[in-house]
């Protein structure tokens, strides 16, 4: 398959490349390497990378409906999206560096209208969200999620990194699978609104960005605070993120068994 999507993080050139001495390599990877966003990367690369590759493969010789049918899916969770992130910035504020919940309002700002435009781009496209029927690992999905977006507002920021980072592979996955679908029908993807929705999250770089601004806090930790509230648990970030990358990989194993016939997370 041609014109897939890739990951948005792409080495930047720079100056011609100089001699640095080894002990300062060395230095350098392993503090990346101690990083806890690093290490949640890694654990959501695992599962994303396995449901990106066995999608794009099938992508082809999929169903018109198996592949309508996982955008339903996907679009409940970008409905739902801006009332976790909220709930989250409510629960981010007893923290004592209040850049978290401000990060993650941000985020919710920015979301704003998105689902709309998702729902309308597929309609023109000749999709209709409103005659899905509900799939119950879905609904059990957005309300493991939302359970982890309070109380605890450590596991609420550990949580939400994991599934803004997680975003990223879902934008790229359903760009494909919305432009299979238009290309079937004969509709021009190039210039929709559908295609626009998710240009916006990669190559505007809106789930990027997302990311970006939650993994400052995700690596200061407790060296975040500037006020009263609680210091940042980076156990309870851990936790919250690992948790939420386990709920991601049951709901994708879910969406993979129920459009393709098995998962490749099943055999993992």
């Amino acid at each position: 398959m041609t014109n897939l999507r890739h990951s948005r993080h792409r080495a930047t050139p720079g100056a011609a490349a100089q001699h640095v001495p080894f002990t300062i390599i060395r230095e350098k990877r392993l503090a990346m390497a101690e990083r806890l966003s690093v290490q949640i990367d890694a654990e959501n690369d695992a599962f994303t990378n396995a449901v990106k590759d066995q999608l794009f493969k099938a992508l082809s010789q999929a169903e018109t409906e198996s592949l309508e049918w996982l955008v339903m899916e996907h679009y409940q969770f970008s409905f739902a999206n801006k009332t976790l992130l909220q709930k989250a910035v409510d629960c981010t504020k007893k923290l004592a560096d209040a850049g978290v919940s401000v990060e993650l309002q941000r985020n919710v700002d920015e979301e704003d209208g998105h689902a709309p435009m998702y729902k309308k781009g597929m309609l023109e496209a000749g999709t209709d969200m409103d005659k899905r029927v509900e799939f119950a690992p879905t609904t059990r999905f957005l309300a493991d999620v939302d359970a982890l977006c309070a109380p605890d507002p450590s596991r609420a920021l550990g949580s939400l990194y994991a599934t803004e980072t997680a975003a990223i592979f879902e934008h790229e996955v359903l760009y494909e699978i919305c432009k299979e679908i238009c290309d079937r029908r004969g509709f021009t993807y190039e210039g929709s609104l559908i295609k626009r929705f998710h240009d916006i999250h990669l190559e505007d770089g809106v789930e990027q960005g997302h990311k970006d601004g939650l993994a400052a806090f995700v690596d200061l930790g407790p060296d975040a605070a500037d006020g009263d509230g609680e210091p940042i648990d980076m156990d309870e970030v851990r936790k919250g993120a690992l948790e939420a990358i386990r709920i991601m990989r049951v709901w994708w194993d879910a969406l993979l068994q129920k459009s393709l016939g098995h998962s490749v997370l099943s055999a993992a």
